[in-house]
């Protein structure tokens, strides 16, 4: 074993004699000179999120055994030639970070839009040494807030229905962080509120995915009549944009800055009632005595009239009984864009009244103030009542009040009925037969000595004028007046049919014809009317009261055994379906449907 040992030692010797010897035959391999940037990954991508935006977004770790150097410049740029670097900051060591927020602001600070997917470009500088160049793909968040460039804050406006259709301003707005071609989606929503409430009551002007958003007078009058601005009357008003984007952390919000306007609003309720007085209405003339009533209904005024051309015919609408503040001549109806019946013209005297040119006798005069159309047509044979309409005022009807500037009205419905919803509070109230005449009421001992059957619901006030009481649940109610039988009764609340619109189909109609693509509209008008222009040719149709559903119609058996009246231009067309048939001259008609009085005509 010793002899062994002593081999292997010499043999040991040996070799490294033998490798002493050969120095020349062995080299060592020095590390592969390089400076790159090694972490992140060529392409990699980086979406930035303002929710986190104290984390770390950017860590670059860089391998360098070239430069020797001690401190080293890091730097950005938008292209891979690094036409305009951008310093990010030094560093001593392999490596440097940067926060969301610090990445994030000097993305948007050079022009890298918000929600953009770029490309970046990073590079370490050593002394003189420049490393290999790493692109990444970021994408940024906004920072900054939409900005209102116009209007400003020295805007005024008077807004006017004549114009209501028109442009009354555009508002336009900057956001800084996006560019025009920007694939995000951002919903702007323009909001106003009466100044210096610091939008604790906010109205939508509307809502865009652009940077400006037009307003008519219409729709910036509705806003100001929503916030509270009264009409007639000059408002200031605060505008911001409050931009949502839907991201993956959730919604985010921003609030531009704030421009206050000045508008000056324009009445757009309707009257109940408007008179008409002049010498061309026979019953009134120019006094106060008798005017003409035209009561609303729907949207539209209404009401048989006496007209004559003599002593020069004129005439004009009032908001009230007097001649102030309210009136409405010629041009006013006009200058809207009315079309006015051929015998109706402008008088050219000194209030510019309408006049009357046409055959002296009664008219069916209508005003649609929806359609704007002045109309005038044979007279209405319709409910008759001693009075066109009688007048609720008092506590009770909350309404109304105790005072004349919004009395209820309970219109002719029937013969001898007035009916309408009411609503109703427990506290007292009257009847009058004349608006804003104190002394036409009609108090609760009126009725009861007349011999009528009160509704338990209404009780004695036994107040100095011994008013109505209510004293049931307060809400709205169905009243009903009938002067003939001699009750005053309360139902359910009703509309004012028992559906809001009729269908017509049929090759009778021919805009309709046998389907559901194009039904004629026939609305209810209000008290149980329907009415609607018609186009009608010598063929079959018939009355649904669903539209596009064949099961719903009501054939001519069905109001003939109604006892409905029914015009001679219509006969039972004794086809499958009972329809109707329409045997008069073909062309457009006024139809009208009247559930109260039972009555289908023609004008």
């Amino acid at each position: 074993m010793k002899h062994l040992l002593k081999i292997f030692s010499a043999f040991a010797l040996l070799l490294v004699a033998v490798n002493c010897n050969n120095s020349d035959d062995f080299t060592f391999i020095d590390p592969a000179e390089s400076f790159k940037i090694v972490s992140p990954n060529e392409n990699a991508t980086l979406l930035l999120d303002g929710a986190n935006n104290q984390n770390v977004a950017l860590t670059l770790v860089w391998q360098d055994n070239i430069s020797g150097a001690d401190n080293y410049t890091v730097e950005m740029a938008a292209d891979e030639e690094f036409t305009a670097p951008l310093t990010l900051g030094t560093s001593t060591s392999l490596s440097f970070s940067m926060t969301v927020g610090e990445l994030n602001a000097i993305l948007l600070d050079n022009n890298i839009q918000a929600f953009e997917e770029s490309d970046v470009f990073f590079r370490i500088l050593g002394g003189d040494d420049i490393s290999e160049v790493l692109k990444m793909k970021i994408s940024s968040y906004p920072e900054n807030n939409p900005v209102i460039t116009s209007p400003d804050s020295s805007f005024e406006i008077v807004l006017t229905d004549i114009s209501e259709d028109e442009i009354a301003t555009t508002i336009e707005w900057n956001d800084p962080d996006f560019s025009e071609n920007t694939s995000a989606t951002i919903n702007y929503y323009v909001e106003g509120a009466i100044a210096g409430t610091d939008f604790a009551t906010v109205e939508t002007l509307g809502t865009t995915e652009d940077s400006m958003l037009e307003m008519t007078y219409g729709e910036l009058n509705e806003v100001a009549l929503n916030l509270g601005i009264e009409p007639e009357t000059a408002g200031s008003m605060d505008i911001r944009i409050r931009s949502v984007i839907d991201t993956a952390a959730g919604d985010l919000e921003r609030i531009s800055n704030v421009i206050t306007i000045t508008v000056t609003t324009y009445e757009t309720a309707l009257l109940p009632v408007i008179y008409g007085v002049g010498a061309g209405i026979t019953t009134a003339g120019w006094g106060w005595d008798s005017p003409a009533e035209f009561l609303l209904q729907g949207s539209v005024y209404s009401g048989n009239v006496m007209l004559s051309p003599d002593n020069g015919g004129n005439f004009r609408f009032f908001g009230q009984q007097d001649w102030g503040p309210i009136s409405f001549n010629y041009p006013w109806y006009e200058s809207r864009g009315f079309t006015i019946d051929e015998n109706l013209v402008n008088a050219n005297d000194g209030d510019s009244n309408f006049q009357f040119v046409g055959t002296e006798g009664e008219y069916f005069l209508e005003i649609d103030m929806e359609n704007k159309t002045i109309t005038l047509g044979p007279p209405v044979v319709g409910p008759n009542c001693e009075f066109d309409q009688l007048w609720l005022v008092g506590a009770g009807v909350p309404d109304a009040g105790w005072g004349w500037d919004t009395p209820v009205a309970l219109p002719c419905t029937g013969n001898g009925v007035y009916s309408g919803n009411v609503n109703f509070s427990n506290d007292a109230f009257r009847f009058f037969t004349v608006e804003g005449d104190w002394g036409s009421g009609l108090n609760y001992p009126y009725y009861e000595g007349a011999g009528y059957t009160i509704d338990s619901n209404f009780t004695n006030a036994n107040d100095g004028d011994s008013n109505f009481s209510f004293t049931g649940t307060p809400g709205e109610y169905y009243l009903s007046v009938d002067t003939i039988n001699k009750t005053i009764t309360l139902g359910d609340a009703q509309i004012e049919c028992e559906y809001e619109t009729l269908w017509i189909v049929g090759a009778g109609v021919p805009d309709a014809g046998w389907g559901w693509d194009t039904p004629v509209a026939f609305p209810c008008t209000g008290a149980g009317v329907y009415s609607a222009e018609v186009t009608f040719t010598n063929d079959a149709f018939r009355f649904f009261t669903v539209n596009a559903d064949w099961g719903s119609g009501l054939n001519y058996p069905y109001y003939e055994g109604e006892g409905y009246t029914i015009d001679a231009n219509f006969a039972n067309a004794n086809d499958g379906d009972s329809n109707f048939s329409f045997v008069g001259t073909p062309g457009t008609y006024t139809l009208t449907m009247d559930t109260v009085n039972k009555t289908i005509t023609l004008q």
